[in-house]
């Protein structure tokens, strides 16, 4: 039996209707007719962090996974898009009420390191263009590191933002 201070517990006696895996919580359906995923794992569980946000009846927008892995707890976005087509407010708010809803979900949260994933659709041979660098650059001046700093109160201890190779070459349990 765990803690109540455990956020896994915490988590799996609240939401556990709302786990997932991270191939469906990595689908992109804008288009009906077509299921994108940004990466094919279905073994690792995470918690579906848009099921949570439905069950606690919350308009905002949230993020799409929450993968624990000790006390390390991953907050993953995923964005089946070029870097310069990201909506920065979008990514400012969907990481804002992950910092909310863990600040009030558990009581240590000193005890946690929470990292940002912004997952993003691999660029393969278009990394050289024009619109991907000035994409880059967009996705630095989200400031989500100056956001992480003042408004989230340094909240998120990494903030990475790679593409899906990145993830795949660094994360080898990743089935991407």
């Amino acid at each position: 039996m765990g803690s109540k201070y455990n956020l896994k517990d915490i988590l799996e006696s609240g939401y556990g209707d709302c786990k997932s895996s991270l191939k469906r919580s990595s689908l992109d359906d804008r288009d009906k007719n077509i299921a994108n995923y940004l990466c094919e794992d279905e073994k690792l569980e995470v918690f579906d962090f848009d099921l949570i946000k439905d069950k606690i009846a919350n308009e905002k927008k949230s993020p799409d996974a929450i993968y624990i892995r000790e006390k390390d707890i991953y907050i993953v976005e995923f964005k089946n898009q070029n870097p310069c087509d990201m909506n920065c407010k979008d990514l400012q708010e969907k990481f804002q009420f992950a910092v909310e809803f863990f600040k009030t979900t558990i009581k240590n949260i000193l005890d946690y390191q929470f990292v940002i994933c912004l997952v993003y659709k691999n660029q393969g041979q278009h990394k050289q263009s024009q619109r991907y660098k000035q994409g880059l650059k967009k996705i630095a001046c989200c400031a989500l590191d100056d956001e992480n700093k003042n408004s989230y109160d340094n909240f998120y201890s990494h903030i990475i933002t790679q593409d899906t190779n990145f993830y795949k070459n660094n994360f080898k349990e990743l089935q991407c």
